[in-house]
């Protein structure tokens, strides 16, 4: 599973200081981070997680389309908070579009909520960019996490991967025998495609499970992660003081 890892995302073992930091440190912020996010009432606090996590994202140089990659998710989701709240939230009537009444109320409290979802969008995507999966599960298993959740979650990354690599073989056989010559061809190519693919992962998912058997492979994730440094101490005072400093916000606004 690292190897899969280590090959399809460079940057998660690169030497960022990012991808440097111990993931109890990132886990253990990143969750306060969520939690004030998701109880501040105040457009100040999401914001300033979001500008943070973007500062994170330039600080650590992570590569320019992942960038884009990963606000363009959450963007999806804030779209849509924003406009069910602008047509469905009771308020004054700033525009009238065919059958739909647009209110102020409802546009103002759906920019809350999209600032809401982008900023702890950010948060979870920074961590799983900067954080290989078997690191991330270590820290997981040394928070006293469920084995059986941290063995589906190893299981499904490792069959995600299963996935990408067999659609793309078997879409390069289909476009050499000219299968996505014409519209209709590529339909019954795509149905072909869709049929066959989970079988096909399935197979190779047992070979891969008896094979990582017969090489003493454990259900879950084996290894001792490291003592932490200077620069996980400092990474913890930081995102310390910033989550202090964001709950001082929340109870002053709420005063």
């Amino acid at each position: 599973m690292s190897g899969s890892s280590r090959n399809n995302d460079r940057y998660t073992w690169g030497d960022s200081f990012l991808t440097r930091i111990d993931p109890r440190v990132k886990i253990a912020g990143f969750a306060g981070l969520l939690l004030v996010n998701l109880l501040g009432t105040s457009y100040l606090v999401s914001g300033a997680i979001a500008l943070a996590m973007v500062f994170l994202m330039i600080a650590g140089r992570i590569p320019y389309r992942r960038q884009l990659l990963m606000i363009a998710f959450p963007s999806t989701f804030a779209l849509f908070a924003i406009i069910s709240q602008t047509l469905f939230r009771r308020g004054e009537v700033f525009a009238v579009i065919g059958p739909f009444d647009l209110h102020w109320e409802g546009l103002l409290h759906g920019l809350f909520l999209s600032l809401r979802i982008v900023a702890g969008g950010l948060v979870v995507v920074i961590l799983g960019v900067t954080t290989p999966l078997n690191r991330l599960c270590l820290a997981l298993r040394w928070f006293k996490a469920p084995a059986t959740f941290v063995e589906v979650m190893q299981l499904t990354y490792r069959y995600l991967f299963d996935i990408h690599a067999e659609f793309a073989r078997m879409r390069e056989a289909q476009r050499s025998r000219l299968g996505w010559s014409s519209p209709g061809t590529g339909l019954t190519s795509s149905r072909m495609l869709g049929g066959s693919l989970f079988l096909r992962v399935y197979e190779r998912g047992i070979r891969s499970s008896e094979a990582m058997q017969c090489r003493g492979s454990g259900p879950v994730a084996s290894g001792v992660l490291p003592h932490p440094d200077r620069l996980d101490l400092l990474a913890g005072v930081v995102v310390t003081i910033f989550i202090c400093g964001l709950i001082l916000l929340i109870l002053g606004g709420s005063a």
